[in-house]
């Protein structure tokens, strides 16, 4: 059914700001645990026997001295639609090929190479303040092939762990370390985001408060699916070129300084956001920068051709954990009643 507070054609109600509940009441605060000689299993995926919509398998976790189990490092997924399932045995067998790491390590849970996933899981599992910086960070991979760019290397830099080595253990051969940091994750996808999360993304923001980025922003898609469309990206473009650019004047219009994050260093992106009181744009990771706004601020979401009468259930839960207020408006609303809906909103 779609949300009640959706405005669209369809659903022509006055647009207002709403205070934000994460999708799933939060539950499994993270604990922070210490792991000698653990050992990390590679990633796996697989296919389960079944019709349904859970239809993977996936593995890939930390065991400790006995060869069981660490439950805290086991990936949190919330999404009602997803596919996989984590089922990681409650004991393994330690394979002799292990590359060992010596030292006291801190385990960041899932590497996601892409940005959406990596601001939501894997900064977010950063979370912990060690009384000794430890010798190294280290993960597993999200279900497939990573890399390790600068710009990930700078946002864990932000979060307070930079110039440390990183390793992500793959589908290939698993880890063991002399001494393992394991914090819980403190962000379950599409259900909820704990006080620890919101602590690391403030973290991030906080050189940037005040540093010469707009109150209104705009997070604009129009360059990022132009650039798509030219070269044949294999996810669809699910907009027009005129939509998008119709969608740049209106908010300009409104006095939104309208950003390209694709074409921006981290530093620019977040000087950019990090002060903004009304952050726009329309559902999907370049959005989820909302949570380096300032807490209170407020998010405007639209929809498009993929969530189009609802709210992305991941953008709930950062905005409920940063305290953010919110206006949804459907992915049937036209450049014209964006124009209208900014108007009647208090901006």
């Amino acid at each position: 059914m779609p949300d009640k507070h959706v405005l669209g054609r369809a659903q022509a109600r006055e647009p207002v700001w709403r205070r934000v509940e994460p999708p799933v009441r939060p539950r499994r605060p993270p604990e922070l645990v210490t792991v000698d000689d653990a050992y990390l299993t590679p990633v796996a995926t697989g296919r389960l026997a079944t019709v349904h919509r859970l239809n993977q398998w996936f593995t890939g976790a930390v065991y400790d001295a006995h060869d069981e189990l660490v439950p805290t490092s086991q990936k949190i997924l919330g999404d009602r639609r997803g596919t996989r399932v984590a089922s990681d045995p409650d004991r393994v067998e330690r394979r002799a090929d292990a590359q060992r790491l010596r030292g006291t390590w801190l385990y960041g849970g899932t590497w996601a190479s892409v940005f959406g996933h990596f601001l939501v899981e894997t900064l977010t599992t950063l979370w912990p303040t060690l009384r000794e910086q430890p010798a190294g960070l280290v993960f597993h991979s999200n279900f497939g092939p990573y890399t390790v760019d600068d710009w990930h290397r700078r946002y864990v830099e932000l979060a307070g762990w930079g110039g440390l080595p990183i390793r992500v253990v793959g589908k290939q051969a698993p880890m063991a370390v002399d001494r393992l940091v394991v914090p819980g994750r403190s962000v379950a996808l599409h259900a909820w985001a704990h006080p620890e999360a919101r602590k690391v993304w403030e973290r991030v923001a906080r050189g940037f408060r005040g540093a010469g980025g707009g109150s209104r922003v705009y997070i604009s898609r129009s360059r990022l699916n132009e650039e798509r469309r030219r070269f044949g990206h294999r996810r669809p473009v699910r907009s027009s070129s005129r939509h998008d650019q119709a969608l740049d004047r209106v908010f300009a219009g409104h006095g939104f300084d309208v950003v390209h994050p694709q074409e921006l260093e981290v530093d620019e992106q977040l000087r950019a956001v990090g002060s903004a009181s009304v952050l726009a744009g329309l559902c999907g990771s370049g959005l989820h920068q909302s949570a380096f706004i300032p807490p209170g601020g407020r998010v405007l979401e639209l929809g498009d051709g993929r969530t189009g009468d609802r709210r992305v259930r991941m953008q709930q839960a950062i905005d409920a954990a940063m305290d953010h207020e919110a206006c949804f408006l459907g992915g049937d609303t036209s450049p014209d009643d964006v124009d209208h809906a900014l108007a009647a909103l208090d901006l």
